[in-house]
């Protein structure tokens, strides 16, 4: 009976054995999945393009400059701490080859024409103040303040990043008010010891719908108030009911994903001091009283600068740029070791990617993407609603929300002119509210989602970009489900758009 007993043991080890072998064997090909499903579009893009580019060019050279464009951000996606790596080496193939295959292309026609210089010029103004305003302890002091009003606990405090990025986005591009709050969300989880990602991809969250706030909160937003003539006011009456509904929504769903129990670091956050950061001196990170004070005054001027850019016809970029040296030569924070530490990862990042979605715009590839549209919608309104709201916040997600927005402002310009007695401004907030909405779904579909991205690689955490597809998807749904019903509302109901 022992002996059979032993033998069954060691049977069962011996299955257990080759079952782990198994599953290890199993493990490894997962991960060789990617790879393989890579290699096999590699091959199957590049031999369809060999054999259409024989019969009929243009098509050839859509296929292949939308192969890189794919195989880029699957790479980004699958690398993501060598995204910036990435992304210029893609662009400069696809440099090299547009120069070859595109009849009259020429360089500097696409560096002027599809970089978005503006987003450039604000992400390195907006640095240079950021770092500058930090050398004078308020980042510091606002934290601690932060940290009293919530007593150190989790869910006060992810709310009130919450809605202090909200607001700040509602004033500020949202580039802006990132690149603001992430620098203060890194600072107090250190101090709490909290895991600072829920807190940055609520402050994403945040910002993708502030996005839509105001006229001067995105830079979509700038573009199509700009190209339809839509007041600062009448912006405001329209988007501004839909961002107060949709608050409560997205805390409820930010709690649900987040439970405020997951988010310290340490198994009980019952080991802070409340009493502690209760009786701290916001006043004790501060050395100087006078250059905390320039700073606050810098800031709020580059802020009023932004609120009236639009209305002195001053590019927000001046206004950041100009923002961050005022603060650098008031606080008097040395040049050199400012400069040393700004990010520079999102400028290549911006560019790479600005360069390769015109290139690709170079293939006619959009163009051809707004006449299937119109040839669609016909005159039918709502339908038109529904198509720009689905193709704008799925390429949003994919490419970015600045360029897509742009490239379609010339196709609801048109599909517009029909409607333009009944419904001028229907088609026009659906393209807002599905970029801004579309484009938080991915890292690298809005500017926020990038900063966020980046800072965390900077900080030795980065980012699963699975995680983060599966934590926007499904409120970016909602959202966008809820904002076609409001909008629909809106224009057929009451008749205001």
């Amino acid at each position: 009976m022992t002996k059979n007993l032993s033998d069954t043991s060691s049977g069962d080890e011996r299955k257990r054995s080759f079952f782990t072998q198994r599953i290890n064997r199993q493990w490894l090909r997962s991960h060789r999945v990617f790879e393989i499903f890579l290699i096999i579009i590699l091959l199957g893009f590049f031999s369809f393009f060999l054999i259409l580019y024989s019969f009929n060019s243009r098509i050839g050279n859509i296929l292949l400059f939308s192969l890189i464009f794919i195989i880029t951000f699957l790479l980004v996606a699958r690398f993501h701490h060598l995204q910036i790596t990435i992304i210029l080496i893609a662009c400069s193939i696809s440099l090299l080859l547009a120069g070859f295959l595109l009849e009259s292309f020429q360089w500097g026609h696409v560096v002027d024409h599809y970089m978005e210089w503006e987003v450039l010029a604000v992400v390195f103004g907006m640095s240079i103040l950021v770092e500058a305003t930090a050398e004078t302890g308020l980042f510091d002091w606002l934290i601690i303040r932060m940290m009293q009003v919530s007593k150190g606990e989790v869910f006060p405090l992810f709310i009130m990043t919450f809605l202090l990025t909200l607001t700040l986005s509602t004033v500020l591009a949202n580039v802006t008010a990132m690149i603001l709050i992430s620098s203060m969300i890194f600072t107090a989880c250190q101090a709490l010891d909290y895991d600072p990602i829920p807190f940055l991809l609520a402050a994403v969250l945040a910002t993708d719908l502030a996005g839509m706030a105001t006229l001067i909160s995105s830079l979509p937003a700038i573009l199509v108030g700009t190209t339809a003539g839509i007041g600062f006011i009448e912006f405001l009456l329209v988007s501004l009911p839909f961002v107060i509904i949709s608050i409560p929504i997205c805390i409820i769903y930010l709690r649900k994903f987040f439970p405020p129990e997951k988010i310290p670091l340490r198994e009980k956050s019952d080991g802070i001091d409340t009493e502690m950061i209760i009786s701290l001196d916001p006043w004790g990170v501060i050395e100087s009283k006078k250059q905390f004070y320039l700073a606050a005054l810098s800031m709020g001027v580059t802020i009023i600068g932004f609120a009236f850019a639009q209305f002195l016809t001053i590019p927000i970029g001046v206004v950041a740029i100009i923002g961050g040296i005022l603060t650098m030569v008031l606080t008097g924070t040395d040049e050199n070791t400012l400069l040393s530490r700004l990010n520079w990862g999102p400028l290549l990042f911006f560019g790479g990617l600005f360069i390769l979605v015109g290139i690709l715009e170079e293939t006619n590839i959009l163009i051809e993407l707004a006449t299937w549209l119109k040839a669609i919608s016909g005159e039918d309104l709502l339908l038109s609603g529904v198509l720009i709201l689905i193709i704008t916040a799925i390429f949003s997600g994919v490419l970015d929300n600045i360029p897509v927005t742009a490239a379609l402002l010339p196709v609801v310009k048109d599909m517009n002119l029909i409607h333009i007695e009944s419904h001028p401004l229907y088609l026009w907030f659906i393209l807002i509210f599905s970029g801004a909405l579309g484009g938080g779904w991915t890292p690298f579909g809005s500017a926020a989602g990038i900063l966020a991205v980046s800072s965390l690689a900077k900080r030795g955490r980065p980012l699963n970009f699975k995680f983060f597809i599966i934590c926007f998807v499904p409120i970016s749904v909602i959202l966008l489900i809820m904002g076609g019903i409001y909008l629909s509302f809106l224009a057929f109901i009451l008749e205001v758009i």
